[in-house]
């Protein structure tokens, strides 16, 4: 079994938790309730089951916010989905790299030779219209 789907199958409850607090024992084994880590009789510490997830993404090589943008991008465009970190009913603000800015300004150069509208391209990389055209103007200086 892979990595990948070991930490999905052991934090994909997250997202369903009233509490992010786990208690483990020495041996690795976690409860889900101080009753519960009572009753095995075993010394446990309380740990923050969030950021035992964060360690064991360090471990697989997600070290950062951006890289966890960059995986979640990538893994979206490669199945097709769309709008997974997008809020319902909107747009929401986002900040591009200066590397995000310069491969994107990269494949509208190329699109353009297509001719390809600026508004299909931005529509199509999901940048407002307004976006596009300012990072454009900077670039020819």
């Amino acid at each position: 079994m892979s990595a990948i789907k070991d930490f999905i199958k052991e934090y994909s409850h997250l997202s369903n938790v009233d509490s992010p607090f786990v208690y483990e024992d020495a041996d690795g084994k976690r409860y889900k309730s101080v009753e519960d880590a009572y009753k095995s009789g075993k010394e446990v510490k309380v740990k923050n089951i969030n950021d035992s997830a964060l360690e064991d993404l360090k471990a697989l090589g997600v070290e950062s916010k951006s890289d966890a943008n960059k995986l979640i991008e990538l893994v979206s465009n490669l199945y097709g989905i769309e709008g997974s970190a997008k809020k319902s009913g909107g747009r929401t603000r986002k900040t591009y790299s200066d590397a995000e800015k310069a491969s994107l300004l990269e494949k509208w150069y190329k699109a353009e030779k297509q001719n390809v509208s600026k508004a299909d391209f931005a529509r199509q990389e999901d940048l407002t219209y307004q976006t596009l055209i300012k990072w454009i103007k900077d670039d020819q200086g």
